[in-house]
């Protein structure tokens, strides 16, 4: 009995390891354009972060599905439209009026800096945006290190989900003000949500790629309406 108990802890173990290993890759993977001289002229161009996305996903996501996707929590999951509805609102009120609320009418740079971009590396951006980051995010964060805070945690969610959550705002290093990375917070608060209710990934991903739709849009049609202001 002690053996198979063994047994079982080390097969835990190495899986929540593996969990945390898609982390750290995607973690490093962040940061390779500062050994790369030529980082900075694409950055210029409006290149460097849609490549940066490209190349995380086709990295992440083959690993994911070979290794991960059968594992609990991790697969698709159940779709439930109404919760779907629920939180995409919560999204929505965190993205258009907790700015409001929080004194925050300026847009970061990061963001002007996105729209302004030429037509081809603005396309390229809000593509990547929209429909790229959003898989491997929710595969890493609400998928791959929330699993293993909960193994660490001993299945204290709560716990889990701040943790998972202030890394995942931490990491988005282009934003510089406190009142946006409390708002990256609490999107990811919604959508671990979304991953506890469904079981598994599809509606997380989902909810991010039409909450960064959504938010694209808007900014977009802004800057189109009042373009000096």
């Amino acid at each position: 009995m002690s053996q198979d108990a063994d047994n079982l802890y080390i097969v835990r173990t190495k899986a929540v390891a593996g969990c945390f290993s898609m982390f750290l890759l995607m973690f490093g993977l962040t940061f390779t354009p500062l050994f790369f001289p030529a980082s900075q002229g694409l950055l210029t161009k409006g290149l460097l972060f849609p490549l940066l996305f490209a190349l995380e996903f086709v990295v992440l996501v083959p690993l994911y599905y070979f290794f991960f996707r059968k594992r609990e929590g991790l697969g698709q999951g159940i779709f439930n439209a109404r919760w779907f509805t629920i939180l995409f609102a919560a999204l929505l009120f965190i993205q258009l009026i907790l700015p409001l609320i929080l004194g925050l009418r300026q847009t970061e740079a990061w963001v002007t800096s996105q729209i302004s971009l030429s037509s081809y590396a603005l396309w390229l951006s809000m593509l990547t945006l929209i429909f790229i980051a959003p898989v491997y995010e929710e595969i890493v964060f609400r998928g791959c290190l929330f699993n293993a805070f909960q193994y660490w945690f001993n299945n204290k969610t709560w716990l889990s989900s701040v943790v998972v959550s202030v890394i995942f705002a931490i990491m988005h290093t282009q934003y510089v003000d406190l009142r946006t990375l409390l708002m990256l917070f609490l999107v990811s608060q919604v959508l671990i949500i979304a991953r506890l209710k469904s079981n598994g990934l599809l509606m997380p991903i989902m909810l991010h790629i039409v909450m960064n739709g959504t938010v694209i849009a808007l900014q977009m049609g802004a800057q189109t309406l009042l373009p000096d202001s």
